[in-house]
């Protein structure tokens, strides 16, 4: 007997995507995955492993999925939607997942799932605190996304922030499951010693120093003007402490020229690192993450920070930091956008005391947050309310849906 179908259709392959993808092959068994990338590089073009498990194609070969939803792409992102259609045509999925609703491709196959009655979720890294639209936009918007919503099983979103994004467009208790982004821990915890020497050699990281990390694109939603500004302001109290800024992008200039000059040498600068395992490296040379930003939809460098065993300094905007930063116990949330609180923020979490309690912390806030709110359990939830007969998560997985009456696990 041949297992049901699961169809994810993402954007482009990423280190958290596949490492999503594998787990769900391996740890749901009873469900054959097929992984439908509509392009192959997202922002940057990762060196990626596939697993063969996932079963994965790719409708737009050497192609960017930034930019999709720009009107100039309309026909060729509805053509490919029209190929992936094809696709599922001759596949017959009995679930499909499809991630994001903003393009032309996505528009075009949720039209179709519909139409044909085939049982799909919708998942957004949506976070309501970008939910920004105003005028004639929020009407346009409120109207589709109902519309998605109501036609859809149900809605597949990070966690809290992405769960009261989606509730303002009538996504509904019961058919809302919590699959929150998150790297592959495994590998992080497989990062050596050998490997954080090497990269503490490559990039001038003394030995014997602090330091506080930050790692993105350096655009203006990331706020690194307000971390740089920050530790100048803590600097002198924190002589042992550096700051280490990992990415690159059109403000890295402006960035480096806002760097005082006594504190040239004490903030590095490593560009973008297209290894994931050398960025782990760099994470475990360091003590403190630090994330300003005035926006993050999820934000995964939250997960690896808190795996490598950081404290963490972050806006109070961030989907993964209302998760991940407890306060006092692993690290600080500050209110987006205040300099002087995140500036409080980055004195508590350096102070010679606090640190090395706050780094402890974050082992016990993930395996916390790994047993109430893990990804496949949300998974398995949203396909058994799908109709699949499989296996329920164990009852101690509470990430959705929000409905008291019903248990999972033991009791179901």
């Amino acid at each position: 007997m041949s297992k049901p179908k699961l169809a994810i259709i993402a954007n482009a392959p990423s280190p958290y995507r596949l490492h999503q993808h594998k787990r769900l092959a391996h740890e749901i068994a009873e469900v054959e995955l097929h992984s439908i990338f509509t392009h192959e590089y997202n922002v940057f073009p990762w060196k990626l492993d596939f697993d063969p498990a996932i079963n994965h194609q790719i409708f737009g070969a050497g192609e960017y999925a930034k930019g999709r939803s720009s009107p100039k792409r309309f026909i060729k992102e509805w053509k490919r939607g029209g190929r992936i259609i094809e696709w599922l045509k001759r596949e017959k999925p009995d679930v499909v997942s499809v991630i994001g609703f903003a393009d032309a491709a996505r528009i075009r196959i949720l039209r179709y799932l519909h139409k044909n009655r085939i049982p799909h979720y919708v998942f957004g890294d949506s976070n309501v605190h970008g939910d920004l639209a105003t005028g004639m936009a929020r009407v346009f918007k409120t109207i589709v996304l109902r519309r998605v919503i109501d036609r859809a099983t149900g809605i597949l979103c990070c966690a809290q922030f992405g769960d009261q994004y989606f509730r303002r467009y009538g996504s509904k208790a019961n058919a809302t499951f919590y699959v929150p982004q998150e790297p592959d821990y495994d590998e992080i915890r497989s990062v050596g010693t050998d490997e954080v020497e090497s990269e503490k050699r490559a990039h001038g990281l003394a030995a014997g120093r602090r330091r506080i990390v930050f790692t993105g694109r350096l655009v203006n939603v990331k706020r690194v003007d307000m971390l740089i500004d920050a530790f100048a302001r803590i600097a002198e109290e924190r002589p042992e402490w550096d700051v280490v800024i990992v990415g690159s992008g059109v403000l890295e200039d402006e960035l480096k020229a806002r760097v005082p000059a006594h504190l040239q040498d004490r903030i590095i600068w490593t560009g973008f690192i297209d290894e994931q395992r050398r960025v782990t490296a760099i994470y475990k040379a360091c003590d403190v993450l630090c994330l300003p930003s005035t926006y993050e939809p999820w934000a995964l460098v939250i997960n690896e920070a808190a795996a490598c065993g950081l404290a963490m300094v972050s806006s109070d905007v961030v989907g993964a930091a209302v998760e991940l930063v407890r306060n006092d116990q692993n690290g600080y949330c500050y209110k987006t956008g205040d300099l002087d609180a995140l500036t409080d923020a980055l004195r508590r979490a350096t102070d010679a005391d606090t640190i090395d309690r706050l780094k402890a912390g974050s082992d016990d806030v993930l395996k916390d947050w790994g047993i109430t709110t893990d990804p496949v359990d949300g998974y398995r939830k949203a396909l058994i309310n799908a109709g699949l007969d499989i296996a329920p998560p164990p009852a101690t997985s509470t990430g959705g849906p929000r409905d008291a009456t019903r248990t999972w696990g033991a009791t179901d």
